[in-house]
């Protein structure tokens, strides 16, 4: 039997606030940790059928030193709206994003995200 295990935690905030009728200032942090492992695994050659060549179930074992995950990820976004004409709004947000990785085993998973960009919208 093997057994895998997960926990996952999130939190956000979110603000907007109304300058005047037309310009709005908005805020979203959003924080996710994440954390996963599997776990007694046990394979057992002699209760197996069909053994592949070479296949080595003993050393298999050890495959959950690997699995275990441990991740964190923080993401900003800050912005104004502006209303240009009826039903035209014009965006402009800015945000950030960090990702760690703080199991690696493979390769180096870590980075950060930082952008600018800008829209203008339609409403029905």
């Amino acid at each position: 039997m093997i057994s895998y295990s997960v926990r996952n935690h999130s939190a956000f905030f979110t603000a907007n606030y109304q300058i005047n009728p037309k310009t709005s200032l908005f805020a979203n942090v959003v924080y996710n940790d994440g954390r996963g492992s599997m776990g007694n695994i046990n394979f057992n050659p002699a209760l197996l059928v069909g053994q592949p060549v070479g296949f080595d179930y003993i050393a298999a074992q050890e495959i959950g030193r690997y699995s275990a995950l441990s991740i964190g990820r923080t993401q900003q976004m800050y912005g104004v709206n502006q209303q240009v004409a009826p039903n035209w709004v014009l965006s402009l947000v800015g945000y950030y994003s960090n990702y760690r990785d703080r199991q690696p085993y493979l390769f180096d998973a870590n980075g950060r995200t930082v952008g600018v960009h800008g829209g203008l919208s339609y409403t029905f």
